[in-house]
């Protein structure tokens, strides 16, 4: 589809210039208003090394190949906190499973295929994966003996809250992990629920860990804090600053970094829900990447590889046939499991739970990978609005699983994030700023970047009502 894009900018006289550009996001082709076609002076014909993103719906099946070189391992829902935003309230919990799962466990993984020169990261999942401590620890063990042949191990990691790390685990962490994340939203952890850097001797406990990582003696290597943003907590530079202030370290990384899905109720009201809101993020949003100095890190690395990642599938006519869903489950060779061999939509959710679309998350088993089809989701090419949207390479179709409601809500969500960093991305190539983007498949809010075009007058909030029902989180220890 074609987009016509208005931009300015100031030139060396300090007067605004404007400009007109040509954006066709199926082809990725930007061009000026003289035809210019923005590319590399030696392109590389990126297209003939990519593979074709496969389309599906709930009608046509996803299915997943037993060639497997990401594997997210689901060890339970169960958490030591409840949060009242949490992507996992509302999934229906499956029978647990324990250390005695992992004979038949691992017998079961004969039924994949992994090699070595592919390479294979592994992924350990909650919950909160630290509460199945006596599942965890032996089942690392045993993938380690398991492919202790390979030269090129398997990369293993985690993500946890941090709460109940004690002098044990970060051992066992720094020993047996390549990377790890701390799930906390910095100064709007209020939001997402407890806050164990309350704790003093657990905020110690989390700064030496994190100190000894960066000693690079250890296997572990990376360690991020991952944030996510909403409508309580926009800024992505007061998250970073509040790290910064936290470890001491100007690098400090944060994982995740976008703003929230509307999984659930919790989402939708944690969303951009207003116009204003809408704007108002944008606006902020750009000027805090904008005003960054280019000789200081920003600190979200996802978020710099949307951009750059933008800016060269722009350059080099990525086409978008090639594009994947922005979390890559919709690969055939990344798949999420259970200690049961089920296999599920991601990691999120579990196969005891059915999605908004009557669909079981539960969608087949590996020990009959053949016959594995995942019914609850649907591709960015089977939805129109993604196929006439032009943030479409940098949103990746949000959450291939969210139908109704909670799509068009975090579909509304990714747009305000992704934009800016379109914007941004665009005045990189152009130099110019872009501030509307004119398209008949648009809506207004979409297509006036700022909302300093168009007059935007307040639609009347729906309260949007579920007959879903949240799980109570079982608040419990370490196994």
């Amino acid at each position: 589809m074609i987009f016509s894009i208005k931009a300015n900018r100031k030139n060396e006289n300090n007067i605004i210039e404007e400009a007109i550009f040509y954006y066709d996001n199926d082809l990725n082709i930007l061009s000026a208003e003289d035809g210019f076609i923005y590319e590399n002076k030696n392109p590389i014909s990126i297209n003939e090394y990519l593979r074709e993103s496969l389309p599906f719906s709930p009608s046509n099946p996803l299915k997943k190949s037993k060639q497997v070189t990401t594997l997210k391992i689901q060890l339970g829902l169960s958490c030591n906190y409840s949060c009242e935003y949490c992507s996992q309230r509302y999934v229906e919990r499956a029978e647990e499973t324990s250390f005695s799962d992992i004979d038949d466990f691992l017998i079961k993984l004969e039924n994949l295929e992994f090699d070595e020169e592919k390479g294979l990261k592994i992924e350990f999942w909650g919950g909160e994966p630290f509460v199945y401590w006596k599942t965890l620890k032996p089942l690392v063990e045993r993938l380690n003996e398991k492919f202790k042949s390979w030269k090129k191990l398997p990369r293993f990691s985690v993500i946890t809250n941090g709460s109940i790390l004690n002098d044990e685990k970060i051992e066992w962490l720094l020993n047996n992990m390549d990377s790890m994340g701390i799930s906390h939203d910095g100064p709007g952890q209020w939001v997402r629920g407890p806050d164990p850097l309350e704790d003093k001797e657990l905020a110690l406990r989390i700064l030496r860990l994190y100190n000894k990582i960066k000693s690079q003696k250890y296997r572990l290597k990376n360690m991020s804090f991952n944030a996510m943003l909403n409508a309580e907590n926009i800024s992505r530079k007061k998250i970073r600053n509040f790290f910064i202030d936290f470890t001491g370290d100007p690098f400090v990384k944060i994982g995740e970094g976008g703003l929230v899905d509307a999984y659930d109720e919790g989402g939708i009201k944690l969303s951009l829900i207003t116009k204003k809101q809408q704007f108002d993020f944008r606006w902020e949003t750009f000027k805090e990447l904008y005003e960054q100095p280019e000789d200081e890190d920003f600190g979200y690395p996802g978020q710099i590889s949307k951009i750059n990642g933008f800016i060269q599938g722009v350059l080099e006519h990525k086409n978008s046939k090639y594009l994947n869903q922005k979390c890559g489950m919709d690969i055939e060779n990344t798949m999420a499991i259970d200690l049961k061999g089920n296999v599920i939509t991601c990691q999120n959710v579990s196969q005891a739970d059915i999605n908004s679309n009557g669909q079981p998350h539960l969608s087949g088993n590996i020990q009959d990978i053949d016959n594995v089809k995942i019914t609850t989701s649907t591709h960015w090419r089977e939805r129109k609005e993604c196929s006439g949207c032009p943030v479409l390479h940098i949103c990746q179709g949000s959450c291939m699983f969210v139908t109704g409601e909670y799509w068009y809500k975090s579909c509304a969500n990714s747009y305000s994030d992704a934009v800016v960093m379109f914007a941004i991305a665009f005045e990189k190539i152009t130099g110019y700023v872009p501030y509307f983007i004119d398209n008949d498949a648009l809506p207004d809010v979409r297509k006036d970047i700022f909302g300093i075009i168009l007059k935007h007058e307040e639609e009347e909030i729906k309260t949007f009502k579920s007959n879903r029902k949240p799980f109570p989180i079982a608040v419990v220890a370490a196994d």
